[in-house]
């Protein structure tokens, strides 16, 4: 049987400069990138638009200048600008509608009708809200500012972003929704109950907006106009409050999470690191390093079937040392021979703050053939 005694050598170690600042920094970095995210989630949630039921809109007192296109071919192209727009697909393509043949007529055949902006002479109020996923609520109140003779309420769908195969680029302004009713001269209120249609739902909303355009069915001058946006149905915050609890909930996961980081950062460069190899003639050799709290190693277990030599005595290692350990094993009574080079072994250690833990670390008893 093989005996010995446990050589221990103490050697101080001092990591470079940039290891210290690298511990520093994972004790800290966790909480400031808490921090970024928090500020990013709340700047979201308050640029987020809020889960309206209905939108409401008020026409101005002059018309703004629109321009009506009559897209001829698949290339031809809308802008998408800060100019309204609208466009009259021809009715046997994709994008078309039954009404523009009528409204090519109605406007000269002029493949782009640019309307100068005018004083208006009625003023419109009008409320958008889906009543279900495929079906659009549309009311619009119409008060007479002049006699208008001749009036016709005409109501248009217009979806931006609509891209379809063949067609490059992508077509903005396309009118999906036509909906004409004519009025009398004196003030009323009209209410639509409209089918988009084209699988448009209320999914679609950021795309979708309505043109509620009065004007003169026979001379085709314009009274009044409103462009209004399709509310976002079950989509985004009610109120405020919404958007508070919303931040809240995301904040306790944030922080949450930052909490789970930092402990395993600290578990990481708190911890000792316990490694293994063998010397020069094959002996089993441990390398306990202490990380940045001062640990005690109590005890040191070496599984069946083997056993210590000689008992390791309690050491203490102060954080930033390091000391190796040249372990002799002998079998287990009652064992003159052992056939594996394989020695399983545990070692208790108390590290300050951080209590007491048991590290497992394999050695080899001689050089693999």
């Amino acid at each position: 049987m093989e005996t010995g005694t446990v050589v221990t050598t103490f050697m101080r170690h001092q990591p470079p400069a940039w290891c210290m600042d690298a511990d520093k920094v994972g004790s800290w970095a966790p909480i400031c990138v808490a921090c970024v995210l928090l500020t990013m989630a709340g700047w979201g949630l308050w640029t987020i638009p809020e889960n309206a039921e209905g939108l409401e809109g008020s026409s101005e007192d002059g018309i703004p200048r629109f321009v009506e296109h009559f897209p001829m071919d698949v290339n031809d192209e809308v802008p998408l600008d800060e100019v309204l727009r609208i466009a009259w697909h021809p009715e046997d393509s994709e994008l078309g509608t039954l009404k523009t043949n009528d409204r090519y007529l109605e406007l000269g055949e002029l493949q782009v009708v640019d309307h100068a902006s005018m004083p208006a002479n009625a003023e419109l109020h009008a409320i958008v809200r889906w009543s279900d996923e495929q079906t659009l609520n549309v009311t619009v109140d119409i008060q007479i500012l002049s006699e208008i003779e001749n009036g016709i309420l005409r109501l248009i769908l217009i979806e931006d972003g609509v891209e379809m195969f063949g067609r490059t680029p992508s077509q903005h302004a396309v009118v999906r929704l036509y909906d004409p009713t004519p009025i009398t001269d004196g003030n009323g209120t009209i209410q639509r109950e409209l089918t988009p249609g084209n699988g448009l739902t209320s999914d679609d909303s950021e795309r979708l907006r309505f043109v509620i355009l009065l004007s003169d069915m026979m001379t085709e001058e314009n009274h009044a106009l409103l462009a209004i946006n399709v509310p976002l149905s079950d989509n985004g915050p009610k109120d405020s409050g919404h958007r508070a609890s919303s931040l809240l909930a995301l904040g306790i996961i944030i922080l949450g999470l930052t909490a789970i980081v930092r402990s395993e950062w600290k578990r990481e460069v708190m911890l000792p690191r316990l490694r293994g190899s063998r010397d020069a003639e094959g002996r089993p050799i441990a390398h306990l390093k202490a990380g940045l709290r001062d640990l005690q190693l109590r005890e040191v277990r070496v599984l069946p079937p083997w056993r210590l030599a000689k008992e390791i005595k309690e050491i203490d290692l102060p954080a930033g040392t390091e000391r190796t350990i040249v372990i002799r094993v002998k079998p287990e009574r009652g064992l003159n021979e052992v056939d594996t080079a394989t020695i399983e072994t545990e070692w208790s250690i108390e590290v300050d703050e951080m209590g007491r833990w048991v590290l497992d670390l394999t050695l080899y008893k001689e050089p693999p053939t």
